[in-house]
């Protein structure tokens, strides 16, 4: 990958999630510094072990506002007062229940992280940025359409492609993009935990939908990344305040 972001700061949170991680790893192959943000402090040790000096770490919750602005203001350091790109990505999927039996402490602890996060990243590092900044908010073509038993993680999502809209025309002017990327189901940790959370609910495998590229096969990673980098590279330009959905067609 060439050095197309060098000299640029990003910020990435969920860093230590795998599509946080993976985005990680190609915003310093392309020369980027990054502040990696999460919760589990081990795994952003490891994060400073792998990636050396070009990723810096921090330790926060994104629904709270404190520890959003703490980062902000460690990006600011970082970035000599400007941020350039800010990957908006932590984000959980919750308890898997009909509507009737969803607990309304768990909804709103996923509106909570899901929304509330998303906002406040918004709120904080919009701030900080200029001509030529991006961000990505990891939203889902659960933004788009709705799923049987997943209703706090689908109206977190929906809002998330609200803010994402509203957000890129508050800063058109500015010169500054804001997107959504929409995977569609993803391999790894979370979509297992979504599979067996359905499997203990509906007492058997849901079906996987025979649709789209590879017969509906589920997405990797890296090809989540890179259309993330994509977003933030000026190959998309012109590309702000819509869903880029990344799903191999299960959504057409």
């Amino acid at each position: 990958m060439d050095k197309q972001h060098k000299g640029r700061l990003a910020v990435v949170t969920g860093a230590a999630g795998e599509i946080g991680r993976e985005v990680v790893a190609r915003l310093v192959a392309a020369g980027a510094k990054v502040l990696a943000v999460d919760l589990d402090p081990l795994a952003l040790q490891q994060m400073e072990k792998d990636f050396g000096s070009a990723v810096k770490t921090v330790v926060a919750d994104v629904s709270d506002e404190a520890s959003v602005q703490n980062y902000a203001e460690m990006a600011a350091r970082l970035g000599n007062g400007k941020v350039d790109l800010f990957f908006n990505n932590a984000g959980i999927e919750g308890p898997v229940a009909p509507i009737t039996n969803q607990d309304v402490n768990r909804f709103d602890m996923v509106m909570g992280v899901n929304v509330r996060g998303v906002f406040l990243g918004l709120k904080h590092i919009l701030r900080l940025m200029g001509k030529g900044g991006v961000v990505v908010n990891t939203a889902s073509t659960a933004a788009l359409r709705g799923a049987v038993g997943l209703s706090p993680y689908i109206a977190s999502k929906h809002a998330v492609l609200g803010l994402t809209k509203t957000a890129a025309l508050e800063v058109a002017d500015k010169g500054i993009r804001v997107c959504a990327v929409c995977p569609g189901p993803v391999e790894g940790k979370m979509m297992n935990r979504i599979t067996e959370k359905r499997n203990a609910v509906q007492g058997a495998t849901a079906p996987t939908p025979g649709v789209g590229l590879g017969g509906g096969r589920l997405a990797k990673v890296d090809e989540i990344a890179a259309a993330i980098l994509f977003l933030f590279s000026d190959d998309a330009s012109f590309v702000t305040g819509a869903p880029f959905i990344v799903d191999g067609g299960r959504s057409a």
